[in-house]
């Protein structure tokens, strides 16, 4: 089912809930099979027999306990500190007018004088609670799940979404010892060793649980696993605490949530116990919503009864949607953006079908199947089956950058103005590579190089994603400094090298990979990039060719490289560091000579590649070859492959023009220069280019390729056949393949197109 509606863009909650309605009695029931003369039964008695269905229930509510816990520990409650102001005043008005609108009609309907709608309208305050709060973790998976997690919207959202969750736990906890006080005795009359019980949970888990947790993470070596023995610990107290709020009269998840926030989020003790409690999401949360589908009967619903629950919810829905909308516009968030805020904080999931679920097992059995509790499910699921697919639609988080004028290496080099790259690293193995070029790149007091350092880092183990600005006056832990500190010593010490011409500005941002690019592309837009330089490694380079048993990183990073590509406001290079280069210092020698080879086709990119190299020429150990490639007829309109938009007729003549232009260029410096070297190979097909391509596969330190070309169609041709991944062009699949045997670094340059 979820294979078919995914299609339109719908989460799996929907057809989860929706398979349970599917098998409930409502459905089944009216087919029997007799087992006997004298009894039948329905079909769905085999499917979940009353005992097994009991058993199900079970492992429902310890499902549901578990996965508190790890909402609790995905949480971050410092990302407030950062939030600022607005997402406070924001998230309270939303949740204030949800509530309040909904508990207004709610009261007025309970006025009515109707016998038969008595037991419906005392679970108003129900229906007002399931569709009135804001749920974070439920929002920051549907965020994930729609990739606009760390957009713009996302961000707002995400703070939002925390905030109001917080104000909800204040107001829940507050209502509970409110009514202790008020009722004294007679509803929360508890034994001085359940108080004791309480208060011993709070204390284990603030100052047991907590400094035990920290001294955890401080001495797990970084990329070590943490012991399972503390993984165990951890999950006995988590039935612990549970069956301790329970006993003090408490929700049972009060006390595991409370010690899911004591557990330091993301790695290693977060992500290790978001690891473990995989199976609770992947087969038991699952049953869980489907049991709740399950236990829905339409037979139970009227008119009478249908619009007066619709008429709460969708006062708490207007209510969420105006108390969002009227705040943010006043503080100066786009109508639209603040539009779906509104949808986005009534976006439901598993936290409010536990509730549901919660609130049908304390029914007794003739209220088991109650009118309300259908509606509210099916609405639920109308909710979000309409709110997902509209934001996804309404939303594109790539519409800032395409906007965007953009830069390039070439307007840069026109400009004389500084020259900005945005580098991307995922390990410190990609870091020699990367400052062998800034450093050939030959930065000057007229043009000077101003580095975005951004380290990459999945989300693990947390719900919010982080952008960390660093300083490079910030002190290292000594004793186990960190992967994002280790790699900013070293750009540390390379800019204290060149002082007054290269300036580096270090950054790490902690988001999941489908939507990682957001953040590039944000900072490439806000830091006026000319140049994004992405690491890059091919899946099949240890894998002997089979693209198909890459691993969970490599695909990762080829689809991050992929919406990189789509999205980008400026130039991409993507680098692949060759062999020998590996165990090489991060600085060639003074004096050695670095040897740099561009290959020039033709075309924006080329241009780009040559524009880059044209930088370096007039670095003294620095040896800059072009090697020009041209076919045995002149170009013509007839020749050309158009790879970047069929529907697009290119000029070839103004192509043409820019080539000669850029290429002439370089051609009047090696006059002066014995360091510059220009070449023209005539090549007839596909073949020659490869031979002549793969000729030089050892003559370099550095070769400069655009990442696709326009040029005669003969001397490209075959070239589908080379491009294995795309994200690296025909020219660029060809150089970087393990066949090629390349030695040195190869940068694949990628210019944003504008028509």
């Amino acid at each position: 089912m979820h294979m078919a509606l995914s299609r339109f863009h719908q989460p799996l909650l929907v057809s989860q809930i929706l398979g349970g309605i599917l098998v409930s009695p409502w459905v089944l029931s009216s087919r029997s099979i007799k087992l006997s003369s004298q009894s039948t039964v329905g079909i769905n008695y085999f499917i979940f027999p009353r005992d097994g269905l009991q058993v199900v229930d079970m492992l429902a509510h310890f499902s549901s306990m578990f996965f508190i816990f790890k909402v609790g520990v995905q949480m971050d409650p410092k990302i407030l500190k950062r939030a600022g102001r607005r997402p406070f005043i924001i998230g309270f008005f939303c949740m204030a007018c949800s509530y309040v609108s909904g508990l207004q009609i709610a009261d007025r309907l309970r006025n009515e004088d109707m016998p038969a709608l008595k037991l419906l309208l005392k679970s108003s305050g129900r229906v007002v609670d399931v569709f009135g709060m804001v749920s974070f973790p439920v929002i920051a998976y549907v965020l994930d799940d729609l990739k606009i997690l760390n957009s713009d919207l996302g961000n707002s959202a995400i703070h939002i979404a925390m905030v109001a969750d917080f104000l909800q736990m204040g107001l829940k906890f507050w209502s509970i010892f409110r009514q202790i006080i008020r009722n004294g005795k007679q509803a929360y009359s508890l034994p001085a060793v359940l108080i004791l019980l309480g208060i011993g949970m709070v204390i284990y888990i603030f100052f047991i649980v907590r400094p035990t947790a920290l001294w955890i993470v401080k001495n797990t070596p970084e990329g070590r696993p943490v012991d399972d023995i503390y993984i165990t610990w951890i999950m006995i107290s988590v039935l612990l605490c549970g069956l301790a709020s329970e006993y003090c009269g408490l929700n049972g998840t009060v006390g595991v949530f409370l010690l899911g926030l004591a557990i330091p989020d993301g790695p290693p003790l977060g992500s290790a116990l978001v690891k473990k409690l995989r199976i609770v999401s992947v087969f038991f949360m699952p049953l869980h919503m489907g049991i709740v589908g399950y236990k829905t009967d339409i037979h139970k619903v009227t008119f009478v009864y249908v619009w007066r629950v619709l008429l709460i919810i969708l006062s708490c829905i207007l209510g969420k949607i105006i108390g969002l909308f009227i705040p943010a516009v006043l503080l100066g968030v786009s109508p639209l953006d603040s539009f779906l805020l509104g949808l986005i904080m009534n976006i439901k999931g598993i936290v409010e079908v536990s509730r549901l679920n919660t609130w049908l097992d304390s029914l007794n059995t003739k209220e088991f199947f109650t009118a309300s509790n259908t509606i509210m499910v099916l609405s639920l699921v109308v909710l979000v089956a309409v709110i997902t697919p509209a934001v996804k639609y309404l939303y594109d988080p790539s519409s800032k950058y395409l906007t965007y004028k953009g830069r390039s290496i070439l307007q840069s080099n026109k400009n004389n103005s500084d020259f900005r790259v945005l580098v991307c690293v995922h390990t410190q193995d990609d870091v020699p590579g990367i400052i062998r070029i800034i450093k050939a790149s030959n930065p000057t007091e007229l043009h000077p190089l101003t580095i975005y350092l951004l380290h990459l880092v999945e989300l693990v183990g947390r719900a919010s994603p982080l952008l960390i600005s660093h300083t490079l006056k910030e002190r290292a832990s000594t004793s186990n400094p960190t992967k994002s500190e280790r790699i900013i010593n070293v750009f540390k010490q390379f800019q204290n090298r060149f002082q007054n011409l290269i300036t580096v500005h270090p950054f790490t941002t902690i988001s999941p990979y489908a939507s990682m690019h957001n953040d590039i592309c944000t900072m490439s837009v806000d830091k006026r990039a000319a140049l994004v330089i992405f690491p890059f490694c091919r899946p099949d380079a240890s894998l002997g060719g089979d693209l198909d048993r890459s691993n969970i990183s490599n695909r990762a990073m080829k689809t991050l490289l992929q919406n990189l590509l789509q999205n980008t406001p400026c130039s991409v290079g993507i680098l692949m560091d060759g062999s020998n280069l590996q165990t090489k210092s991060t600085f060639f020698l003074p004096d050695t000579p670095y040897r740099v080879v561009v290959l020039f086709f033709g075309g924006p990119d080329d241009r780009e590649a040559l524009a880059f190299a044209m930088n370096m020429i007039h670095h003294p150990y620095v040896f800059v070859t072009l090697v020009r490639f041209y076919g045995p007829a002149s170009l013509s309109s007839d020749g050309v492959i158009d790879y970047y938009n069929e529907s697009v007729r290119i000029d070839i003549e103004r192509h043409m023009f820019l080539d000669d232009e850029l290429v002439d260029h370089f051609r009047v410096n090696t006059m002066h220069d014995e360091t510059l070297i220009y070449k023209e190979v005539e090549v007839k097909d596909g073949a020659d280019t490869i031979w002549a391509v793969r000729s030089l596969h050892q003559d370099f330190d550095l070769m400069l390729v655009g990442r696709q070309q326009i040029a005669d169609s003969k001397i490209i041709s075959g070239n589908a056949n080379w491009d294995e991944c795309g994200e690296l062009g025909a020219i660029g699949e060809l150089v970087t393949s393990p066949d090629y045997g390349a030695e040195g670094s190869i940068l694949i340059i990628h210019r944003r197109w504008r028509y």
